[in-house]
């Protein structure tokens, strides 16, 4: 039994034996509205806005019969087939008010045209009215992968009558940076995707780890450069995070994992020392390598002398 099974009871509940609440003959049109939205393969853009009482009137006002007749079925068959003619539409979120207008203008225009047109005229010609307001509504920006809460790319479904959003992590993936300790380096919490102005930025910094585990995270303070910016004079192996929002609604947090060389900086180091080794030599002493020079050098003088002397 399939996950439609409790609306299809709630829909068929007026006709079970012993129920008094209901006379035959007397069900309204919201009750077949709701099994038509909830059961397997079945769009309902049409049925997406309005109170229930106006789309119970619509079937009724249109073919003037109760809903046992089968002009009455054969509306709410039309209803469906029409409204799966829109079931690819889906607009921004910004834009939900104007769609409800957009649908709402239809099903009135549907209860005007009623002695007018065949009903499969009067609802292809207000299908095909949708689709030119449609038309004229801004389109909503596309998800950006690969992370990131983007409100602005939140989409309303016909097909589903839900607002739907970016289906990305909020945690971004961690970002390996080069460096060097002696090294000023800045990092950027910006994201490819239009967020709200002044959003709060904070900066936390894990020292010696490559995660992505808020809980190993300690804050940093005062070191801001800007609202997206964030620069380290003396860079320590580590991941620095940053969030973008407050913390209980962040619409993105970003990880820069510090691979810090130290090479060049022990290098000069070592000679930095070295040279301060032979400028503390004492004046009565020799260093090591000035003595073995001297050796080499009487060496060679008795050497020359010896031939001369041959």
């Amino acid at each position: 039994m399939g996950w439609w099974w409790a609306p299809l009871m709630l829909v068929l509940a007026p006709w079970l034996p012993g129920n008094p609440g209901v006379q035959a003959g007397r069900h309204g049109l919201w009750q077949w509205v709701a099994l038509a939205s909830w059961l397997p393969g079945v769009h309902s853009c049409l049925l997406c806005f309005g109170p229930s009482i106006q789309k119970a009137r619509l079937c009724r006002d249109i073919t003037g019969a109760p809903p046992t007749d089968p002009r009455h079925q054969h509306c709410l068959d039309a209803l469906v087939q029409a409204a799966v003619q829109l079931a690819s539409v889906s607009v921004g979120s910004g834009q939900y008010e104007a769609l409800e207008e957009i649908i709402m203008d239809a099903l009135h225009f549907l209860e005007k045209q009623k002695d007018k047109k065949p009903l499969e005229v009067s609802l292809q010609e207000a299908v095909n009215v949708i689709w030119m307001k449609l038309s004229q509504l801004e389109e909503a920006p596309a998800c950006v992968p690969p992370c990131g809460y983007q409100p602005a790319a939140r989409v309303f479904q016909c097909a589903t009558c839900r607002l739907v959003d970016c289906q990305f992590p909020l945690d971004c993936p961690v970002q390996d940076v080069w460096t060097s300790a002696d090294e000023a380096i800045t990092l950027h919490c910006n994201v490819p995707f239009v967020t709200p102005p002044d959003l709060p930025v904070t900066w936390m910094f894990a020292k010696d780890l490559h995660t992505q585990d808020l809980a190993l995270f300690e804050e940093l303070q005062g070191s801001v450069e800007g609202p997206l910016s964030l620069t380290l004079q003396d860079p320590t192996p580590g991941t620095i995070a940053c969030r973008l929002g407050v913390p209980s609604e962040p619409l993105a947090r970003k990880y820069f994992y510090l691979n810090v060389s130290r090479g060049s900086v022990e290098a000069e180091q070592i000679l930095q020392a070295q040279f301060r080794a032979v400028l503390r030599w004492p004046r009565d002493r020799t260093p090591l390598h000035h003595v073995a020079l001297l050796g080499l050098e009487v060496a060679l003088g008795s050497m020359a002398l010896v031939l001369l002397l041959v």
